[in-house]
């Protein structure tokens, strides 16, 4: 009995670490090369609905809302006029009741009871049986690629920062319909999330796809990026949809350079990999040369800050935006090259190549990078990759 009960509670936890957890399957984002952005309100419809739906509409931003069966039925006036400023309305259930879920039969009931294309479950929980019983309903499982952390006693203003810092093309956002700290991070983010370039839409405009096992991974490892850059304070230069860097400042590890010695102030220059993923060789040159005018505005501000760099085997590819390279000793150029190889499989799903370069160091030096790249702010947001620099003849603008 006691082996039959471990077995099932790991079969209960697998299941959740594999569906929930990475989202192996699931609708987690859509495509990385449009500005597009899902914003989804969970537990609705609730006394602060109203107040969601105005918000929305002063800033002209259709949403999704995955509803609960009993509180849908208890205020279907809202749930109207959900869905009559064009917000799309999707399930969460029937109730919000977690531990009701590991009944197999309370779940069906759960999923079973009211309609929608989209099952997204209380809190992402997975049983054994969720993407079962979701493929009998004819239902897909939604989660998300960045929560929003609105239930948390933080300030609205610094869960806005943290939001507008990890969003990206693509993303689907978790948000909660009842919390005011929900409204006062919105009336924050949203405004910006627009002058920034982004397009909040709805899911079913988003066309988000399921995630294969290696993009469920990279959702899975999310965790651990944040994390890193919060020990290390890691800040972002630009928070556009295509800003391509985000910056570590911290002492010059070396190798010397002619009048760079160890231990300088430098910025540690780490990419975005996720914003690249998707783009063609020649649009991430385009976007990389615009991202290295927003690190050097930042070198700008702080006067300390000697030179930028990176390590990767793609540095001698950096001359193009005219990045120097420098040799790397063998155990940086070991430890550099493992990471470039890891990194290209994990976003480009790429094999190394026995011919591939060793990894380098790129790198500018203060002077050389505000030459070439003078700090400037740009009139508009850039545009996303592959359109239009201006509208169609009789398209919208």
């Amino acid at each position: 009995m006691v082996e039959l009960f471990g077995a099932v509670l790991l079969l209960f936890g697998l299941s959740d670490l594999l569906f929930r957890f990475l989202g192996v399957g699931a609708y987690a984002h859509g495509s990385r090369r449009e500005p597009k952005v899902a914003l989804t309100f969970d537990d609705g419809p609730s006394e602060r609905t109203e107040a969601l739906l105005a918000l929305l509409a002063r800033h002209g931003v259709k949403a999704t809302f995955f509803l609960t069966g009993e509180r849908a039925r208890a205020r279907p006036d809202l749930v109207e006029a959900i869905r009559r400023e064009g917000h799309q309305v999707e399930d969460h259930g029937e109730w919000h009741r977690p531990l009701w879920l590991f009944l197999p039969w309370m779940e069906w009931r759960h999923m079973a009871q009211n309609p929608g294309r989209y099952y997204r479950p209380p809190h992402g929980l997975h049983t054994p049986f969720t993407r079962l019983f979701a493929r009998l309903l004819g239902k897909r499982v939604a989660l998300w690629d960045l929560e929003s952390k609105d239930w948390l006693l933080l300030p609205p203003e610094e869960l806005a920062e943290r939001l507008l810092f990890y969003l990206r093309p693509g993303s689907i956002v978790l948000l909660h319909d009842g919390p005011e700290r929900t409204l006062r991070l919105l009336e924050r983010a949203l405004p910006e999330m627009l002058r920034l370039g982004y397009r909040p839409t709805t899911l079913d405009d988003l066309a988000p796809l399921p995630l294969t096992p290696r993009l469920a991974l990279i959702r899975g490892l999310q965790g651990f990026e944040e994390r890193y850059n919060a020990k290390h304070r890691v800040v972002r230069a630009g928070l556009g949809p295509f800003d391509l860097f985000r910056i570590e400042k911290k002492p010059f590890p070396g190798p010397a350079l002619p009048g760079l010695p160890p231990g300088v102030p430098a910025f540690e220059l780490h990419l975005e990999s996720q914003r690249l993923m998707e783009l063609t060789p020649f649009e991430a040159v385009r976007l990389l040369r615009r991202s290295l005018g927003k690190v050097a505005e930042r070198v700008a501000e702080d006067p300390e800050v000697r030179l930028v760099y990176g390590y990767t085997y793609l540095a001698d590819g950096g001359r193009i935006l005219g990045l120097k390279t420098q040799d790397l000793p063998f155990w940086p150029r070991l430890v550099a090259g493992l990471a470039s190889a890891w990194f290209l499989w994990l976003y480009r799903g790429e094999l190394p190549k026995r011919k591939r370069p060793p990894a380098r160091m790129a790198y500018l030096s203060r002077e050389e990078l505000l030459a070439r790249y003078p700090p400037s702010t740009p009139a508009s947001p850039p545009p996303e990759p592959g359109a239009r620099r201006t509208p169609p003849p009789e398209g919208p603008a």
